[in-house]
């Protein structure tokens, strides 16, 4: 059955299913980005710990390198990461939230569409 000719109240459901999941993708696409900056921060804290503290340390501003004192470096990439770290935080409550979201309207479209002598089928 087309989604056309499914009832209104359906394909309101479907409409809100479909936003909820966009939503979802988006998140979880900014959660995998935040956590590949956590990790390349990781990487670079565990590189500076080898050298030494009056080693000279340069930082790329946009296109611009910068010298600086390696305990600078290390204090802006720990302030970096946690700032990080909160937003990924967020970004795992915020999946959690949708995630319930989308299983209790995957559960109503499936009580809706039995109202009406329908079955759901999954996409693949």
């Amino acid at each position: 059955m087309s989604e056309q000719r499914l009832p209104p109240e359906v394909q309101q459901l479907i409409a809100q299913y479909q936003a909820v999941r966009e939503s979802y993708v988006k998140v979880d696409s900014e959660l995998k980005l935040v956590e590949a900056e956590i990790s390349e921060i990781d990487n670079v804290l565990e590189n500076l710990q080898y050298l030494q503290d009056s080693t000279e340390v340069y930082k790329l501003i946009g296109q611009v390198l910068v010298k600086k004192s390696k305990d600078e470096v290390v204090k802006e990439l720990q302030e970096r990461k946690e700032l990080l770290s909160l937003k990924r935080e967020k970004y795992r409550k915020q999946l959690e939230v949708l995630s319930r979201q989308l299983a209790d309207l995957e559960s109503k479209i499936r009580e809706v569409l039995s109202k009406y002598g329908l079955t759901a089928q999954k996409q693949t």
